[in-house]
């Protein structure tokens, strides 16, 4: 079974957020094997929305999913965001020192000693 999920008719014209791309998860019904999302009228989608539409899309491996109506900025972004999950990201800031207290007093002396 194919279902076809509309998306300007959940979200509007502009996609945007992770919190709202989630949306989807309650929106794909469980007894299909196809997904289609339609872009057709979305004018904007948002970095955070396509990276979450891709994380849904591999949480439901169970599932083939299509878009369609894509205008020239969903395709750039899909794209975008396409390539930027295959490469690790490296943001050049080294990771931050951890610590370890055990009650707030330690903490209190650590952060007075700074």
């Amino acid at each position: 079974m194919t279902q076809t999920i509309q998306l300007f008719n959940i979200f509007g014209s502009d996609l945007f957020s992770r919190a709202r791309a989630n949306i989807l998860y309650s929106v794909i019904d469980s007894k299909t094997d196809s997904v289609i999302l339609d872009f057709s009228e979305i004018s904007f989608m948002s970095r955070s929305f396509t990276d979450e539409i891709l994380n849904i899309m591999d949480s439901n491996n169970d599932k083939s999913f299509r878009f369609i109506n894509c205008n020239d900025i969903v395709k750039s972004m899909l794209r975008v965001v396409s390539n930027g999950r295959e490469h690790e990201r490296n943001l050049g800031i080294p990771h931050p020192k951890m610590y370890k207290f055990e009650n707030q007093t330690h903490l209190a002396e650590f952060l007075v000693s700074q």
